[in-house]
């Protein structure tokens, strides 16, 4: 018996008393699972298990590296056939498909066994049970809505699961993709019901940090409201309905935005018990990804203690036996603007690395640039050169003639017998995306200056927001911004910056339709020193860089397709 695409029969291999723990354990049948004390709960922390993160996770290289964010020093990481368009359907690189649906299901069955089976908890009333069952279905709600908006920035409309399917029943053999419109509907569905039964604050409190919250729901909801009124899926003569809205009108995507924007404020505006707000900014942009728990992430994907990240992602010089992985582009560091505000420009700076964005010494590492009590580290070659050096050692060193510092643990040192370890989370939604959501929502609707439903914030306050926790004085960014254009402009930017390397602009310059920067080269530079004299020498890295405009959305895998031909495939694929 073939397995379906969709919903390919799952090993229900449930997880330990740790919700973030994979480890499977045997188990008999839903009904014995259920309705025990000590068991009822793994089934439903595996529904986590499906939440994918970022780091090193494509042939140890960040997504960011088929951006113009980045690129990997690893030769045969499967991120360059990314970035330069030698990817199809059968080998699509990028592939949630499978990982979305497994999820999809494994909430599904939880919310079915949470309905149909008794549980008896010792010390429990009837009614503290119900409570306790709404609740945990109510994260189910979430997941699934998650797991859904995952697989509708990838492809556009999806086939919709709404029911824990079993192998062979008939319906499966007909199912088709349902339509953007529909699909946006549904996930925003699944965020209102989650939203209904979760509190504000995690199952367990702080020790359910990182379980979904209704602050959770409604940021998916934000974010797919998002993408519903980005340009991606409202060109106008659009014909198919699978892959965004058919001929849109102005007023349609006007009235997206606002629905886009209200949803933003309703996160942003969340607040606990107490009435202090939910989210607030982390204090420390630096310390924002080494430290945790925080109040700033919403949804997040943890780990076990690890240094691995910093052992692919350190300077070789730094690292045990690695080192490289993902490096920034020329690009992205000119993206960096001054420590005033205004735009860097590269040919007017006699020392580029000094007085910037005050983000810009927590993200990238550059020639000289101090990596807290291990020193300082040097890309330049000749004088002075070591492994750093641009492209001294194959697959290590870097071949842009920077480092990515973001997230990494400066307390990790490989150079001692017991180097450490530490937590690391990887930021799926966090309060600065969505007040930057919020910004260009509120922009492309009202404008950068207008607030017409007394929300509190304009555009420009929100991004001001996010500029102020950065460490910005007297910042003169959006100084004589007036038009919806240029406003537009600034929020892509601070997009770029602050959230690099989380995913983000892999996907939004998709739904802005500006593929046309993923298939432009990427550039680095190269320092030589000799007595005391320096040359700086800016060169192409990668020339091979394309983008078709198939590639705004990604294939559906062609094995999916031949078993269900009824799933129509994405076009140009």
């Amino acid at each position: 018996m073939r397995k379906h695409p969709i919903v390919l029969l799952l090993a229900l291999a449930f997880s330990s008393c740790n919700y973030m723990d994979e480890f499977p354990y045997d188990w008999a049948q839903p009904e014995d699972v259920f309705s025990m004390e000590h068991n009822y709960e793994r089934p439903i922390n595996q529904a986590y298990s499906f939440l994918t993160g970022g780091f090193n996770r494509i042939s140890g290289s960040f997504l960011g590296a088929a951006t113009d964010d980045g690129m990997s020093t690893i030769r045969n990481s499967a991120i360059h056939r990314l970035s330069r368009a030698y990817v199809n359907a059968s080998s699509p690189v990028v592939n949630p498909w499978e990982v979305s649906y497994q999820g999809i299901r494994q909430a599904l069955f939880v919310q079915k066994s949470l309905a149909e089976i008794d549980l008896v908890l010792n010390n429990k009333s009837a009614e503290d049970v119900l409570e306790i069952k709404n609740t945990y279905s109510g994260e189910m709600y979430a997941l699934r809505a998650w797991y859904a908006f995952d697989l509708l920035r990838h492809y556009g409309g999806f086939p919709i699961i709404d029911k824990y399917y079993t192998l062979g029943d008939p319906e499966l053999a007909v199912k088709q993709r349902n339509t953007f419109d529909a699909c946006v509907n549904h996930i925003v569905s699944l965020c209102d019901s989650a939203a209904t039964y979760l509190a504000v604050n995690p199952v367990g409190g702080g020790g359910g940090f990182g379980r979904m919250t209704k602050g959770a729901a409604l940021a998916v909801k934000a974010k797919t409201l998002l993408f519903a009124a980005s340009p991606l899926f409202n060109q106008a003569g659009n014909t198919n309905p699978l892959i965004g809205y058919v001929s849109p009108s102005p007023a349609d995507i006007q009235a997206r935005w606002e629905a886009a924007a209200a949803a933003c404020i309703d996160v942003i505006q969340l607040k606990r018990p107490n009435g202090s707000d939910m989210y607030t900014l982390h204090g420390n942009y630096a310390k924002l990804f080494t430290s945790s728990p925080n109040r700033e992430y919403i949804l997040f994907v943890g780990a076990t203690r690890s240094n691995g990240l910093e052992n692919r992602q350190f300077p070789p010089s730094l690292s045990r036996n690695s080192g490289g992985g993902t490096v920034p582009t020329q690009e992205f560091v000119d993206a960096f603007t001054r420590a005033d505000g205004s735009d860097f420009v590269r040919s007017d700076a006699t020392d580029p690395y000094t007085g910037r964005d005050p983000r810009f010494g927590a993200t990238v590492g550059f020639n000289g640039s101090k990596y807290g009590p291990q020193g300082t580290i040097y890309t330049q070659l000749g004088q002075g050169a070591t492994m750093d050096g641009l492209n001294v050692t194959i697959d290590r060193s870097t071949n842009t003639g920077y480092y990515l510092k973001k997230f990494l643990d400066f307390s990790i040192d490989f150079s001692s017998g017991n180097p450490g370890q530490a937590f690391h989370l990887f930021p799926l939604i966090r309060l600065a995306d969505v007040l930057l959501c919020y910004a260009e929502a509120m922009n492309e609707a009202y404008g950068p200056d207008a607030d017409p439903h007394g929300y509190g914030l304009t555009a420009k306050d929100a991004v001001d927001a996010v500029r102020e926790r950065a460490g910005f004085k007297n910042d003169t960014y959006l100084d004589g911004v007036t038009d919806v254009a240029t406003m537009r402009d600034k929020v892509k930017q601070e997009r770029r910056v602050e959230l690099s390397f989380e995913e983000q602009r892999y996907f939004d310059l998709r739904r802005w339709l500006d593929g046309d920067l993923l298939g432009q080269p990427v550039s680095g530079v190269r320092i030589e020193q000799a007595g005391n004299q320096t040359t700086v020498d800016y060169f192409a890295v990668d020339e091979q860089r394309k983008f078709q405009p198939n590639m705004y959305l990604h294939p559906i895998p062609l094995r999916e397709i031949r078993i269900s031909p009824q799933i129509e495939q994405n076009p140009g694929w």
